[in-house]
């Protein structure tokens, strides 16, 4: 009998002792018990096969072979129990109605008549038929399930047969884990409960992991046939990334600011850590449409690093490195209910075909270690807007600042500095300059004023007044002193996580 935790009664070549009905000892005399079986099991091998051996107190079937009863052999195991419901009570041998009732106390976190109503041990699914007072079970339920040494709880491989509603599940007590494919539903022990949905889940109360050293593609695109590692789709949406990042690295060079790393290369042209010559966007799409050898695995390893593309009937698509993708045809939704943090270690490029938005109900804010470039209006949209580019703060000052060098406001035709309601000062700490093509100039610098012109001085006034001298001083910003760049450049060649922009 079990005591405690003790399960099993078994040696280490996994054969049991049974106990014949004839063994049991009459009064207080101690019973006997036989000596070792071995326990048959469907697939047994040298270091392979299946093991299910028997637990104490289960009832056994047990053969001899040859007929000899020295030579006795376990082949399986027995359910001898009665079910808590379904059997009617029929004193007397009279007819009576099923008794369904315990059955109908189940829910879809709840089992019932799952005990004995006598000795012995019933089956862990018996199926009493459709209806939720006989747990929608019509003895479709198949499989193995386990329990817990000293405890409750159990482990299971369910199938489940119910016509057009099929499905697979692999589930432990432990941590409420388990995957389930196909048709979703509520499973308490015998009663299959309420619908969850379609396709799979896999889910855990505690940790989860899912690890692939090689690359994992996470796709939601639809493919009937064809490779595992086939990714046309993503292979296409990269192609068009590419070109997206080579049309405005080329508009930004073309309008000298700043051009795209990802495109033009990180250090060096050409250049990336993924494939040192390569540029990331190249290297990228490059790794993706790599192909292997589909005849064995320590082939296709060795040839993943070559990164080739090469067709061929023997040959399947895999990434050439260690890449995870997502992809989907209707879109990716990242959602946090907290923060959401984005760490590379080399650039981080954002692109769409169309319209991209950052809407910040707090305070945004963009820091470089390096140069920040923006470019609108960079290619003909066919739309015609009053602002290509619009910085405009609603409330509160708008400050621009050069803090060690100049700021230059550049414009190929006309230049307004407006004030709607005060004024419009112009300050420096050494000279003050206004001029035109033309030749003419206006110089404010040190005490002294000087108008400047190949031609005539006009001026205006109903009344002239030229008085003693006045100085008034004006107050000019005090800057701090330049971050650490020698900091920031090592950092960036050592490869420090870090976003370059």
């Amino acid at each position: 009998s079990t005591s405690g935790s003790q399960e099993v009664h078994a040696d280490a070549l996994g054969r049991i002792r049974v106990r014949f009905h004839f063994q049991h000892a009459a009064g207080g005399a101690a019973a006997q018990d036989s000596a070792w079986l071995r326990v048959a099991q469907r697939y047994a091998g040298p270091g392979v096969g299946s093991q299910f051996l028997p637990r104490i107190g289960q009832e056994v079937l047990v053969g001899f072979l040859e007929g000899d009863i020295d030579r006795p052999v376990v082949l399986g195991a027995l359910y001898n129990g009665k079910g808590e419901a379904g059997v009617p009570a029929t004193p007397g041998g009279t007819r009576a109605e099923a008794d369904t009732g315990l059955y109908a106390q189940a829910g879809d976190g709840r089992p019932s008549a799952q005990g004995n109503l006598a000795g012995g041990h019933a089956p862990a699914w018996h199926g009493a038929g459709g209806g939720a007072d006989n747990h929608r079970n019509a003895t479709a339920l198949w499989g193995v399930q386990s329990r817990e040494w000293g405890g409750t709880g159990h482990s299971r491989l369910v199938f489940d047969d119910s016509d057009q509603q099929l499905r697979l599940q692999l589930a432990t007590t432990q941590a409420a884990t388990q995957l389930t494919l196909g048709h979703l539903i509520h499973q308490a022990d015998n009663y299959r409960g309420s619908f969850r949905g379609e396709g799979f889940e896999l889910r855990t109360d505690a940790w989860g992991a899912v690890r692939a050293t090689a690359g994992l593609w996470l796709s939601s695109y639809a493919r009937s046939s064809g490779p595992a590692g086939e990714a046309t789709q993503p292979s296409a949406l990269l192609s068009q990334l590419q070109t997206l990042g080579k049309t405005f690295s080329q508009a930004a060079g073309t309008h000298q600011t700043v051009t795209l790393a990802a495109h033009a290369g990180v250090g060096q042209p050409n250049h990336s850590h993924l494939i040192a010559e390569q540029a990331p966007l190249q290297a990228l799409l490059t790794s993706v449409k790599t192909t292997v050898p589909g005849t064995a695995y320590a082939e296709a390893k060795g040839a993943a690093a070559e990164r080739s593309a090469r067709p061929g009937d023997d040959r399947v698509p895999h990434t050439g490195d260690a890449l995870l993708g997502l992809a989907a045809p209707a879109g990716i939704g990242v959602v946090a209910g907290q923060g959401l943090s984005w760490s590379v270690g080399e650039t981080l490029t954002l692109a769409s075909g169309q319209g991209s938005e950052a809407a910040i109900a707090g305070d945004a804010r963009l820091h470089s270690g390096q140069a920040i470039g923006v470019l609108a209006a960079a290619v003909d949209g066919g739309q015609t807007q009053a602002n290509s580019l619009s910085l405009v703060s609603g409330e509160g000052a708008l400050d621009v600042q050069a803090q060690s060098d100049e700021v230059r406001v550049q414009a190929k035709e006309g230049l307004k500095l407006v004030s709607a309601n005060a004024e419009v000062e112009l300050a420096a700490g050494k000279t003050l300059h206004l001029a035109v093509a033309g030749g003419a100039s206006i110089t404010i610098e040190g005490g002294n004023i000087t108008f400047a012109c190949p031609g005539t001085i006009t001026v205006h006034a109903s009344r002239k007044s030229f008085v003693g001298p006045v100085q008034q001083a004006y107050p000019l910003p005090q800057f701090p002193r330049s971050s650490c760049k020698s900091c920031i450049l090592d950092a960036a060649r050592q490869g420090t996580p870090g976003v370059l922009v």
